[in-house]
């Protein structure tokens, strides 16, 4: 009987720790000049003697012991960290584009067991305003042709062009709709984003075939925490072929 039970605990303990293994490091993204919070899965379920924070697995960071004294490392992070003991969380601030890396934290209880968790740090550049421009291939009378092409200098953005919306009506079911605009201005928007920010830029296409690319002073820019895979820059454009 007594064996049974050892045979089912071990059972149980070994799918906990493969379930535990397989969620893999965290992932954190930050924006330059802005804030992240590194925070382990592991919170305040057990008293800890001793906790560090290392990068690269090598080059320790920061550390609090049971008598509540919180060292720093005297080095490119200084007076940019704070660790809270409460819940073992890891404060960077000013962040800088080579903060990006792999973090660790030890957690050791008062028998000298080491509990490790892996937390990786993506820090990103805010999306500048995109440079738009138009290249006619063919434009008269009655046809224009052109290449948009949208670009930034950032790696790890991705590329959304919005063409021109149809204007809704004021109520479908009324037996009157009065309507204003003019059908030979369309605006075509570049939106460029990465996971901490996003910017825009457009481009207003007037018959027979000319572009104007929307001012710099018109830049929207926004703020955002959602994480994506990293990609690459590549050349966006967009092949219209317009009546």
């Amino acid at each position: 009987m007594m064996m049974g039970l050892t045979r089912v605990f071990l059972f149980l303990f070994f799918i906990r720790q493969t379930a535990w293994a397989q969620h893999g490091p965290l992932e954190v993204v930050g924006a330059v000049h802005g804030v992240a919070y590194l925070s382990p899965r592991l919170q305040t379920q057990t008293s800890y003697h001793q906790i560090h924070w290392r990068r690269n697995n090598s080059v320790k960071i920061a550390s609090w012991d049971s008598r509540g004294k919180v060292w720093y490392a005297n080095s490119t992070y200084k007076g940019r960290l704070e660790l809270f003991p409460n819940n073992n969380t890891l404060k960077i601030s000013c962040l800088q584009k080579n903060d990006s890396s792999m973090y660790q934290v030890y957690l050791e209880d008062e028998v000298g067991k080491e509990h490790i968790e892996n937390i990786l740090l993506t820090v990103y550049e805010l999306v500048p305003k995109p440079t738009v421009n138009a290249n006619v291939i063919r434009g008269d009378s009655t046809w224009c042709k052109a290449t948009l092409e949208c670009s930034v200098g950032l790696e790890g953005v991705t590329y959304e062009w919005i063409p021109p919306s149809k204007l809704p009506l004021e109520d479908v079911g009324a037996s009157e709709q009065h309507v204003s605009f003019d059908p030979l201005i369309e605006t075509y928007t570049c939106k460029v984003s990465n996971p901490v920010s996003s910017n825009n830029a457009s481009l207003t296409y007037r018959h027979p075939c000319s572009w104007t690319g929307e001012s710099s002073a018109a830049a929207a820019c926004t703020t955002t925490s959602t994480l994506v895979v990293l990609g690459h820059l590549l050349p966006l454009f967009l092949l219209l072929s317009l009546a």
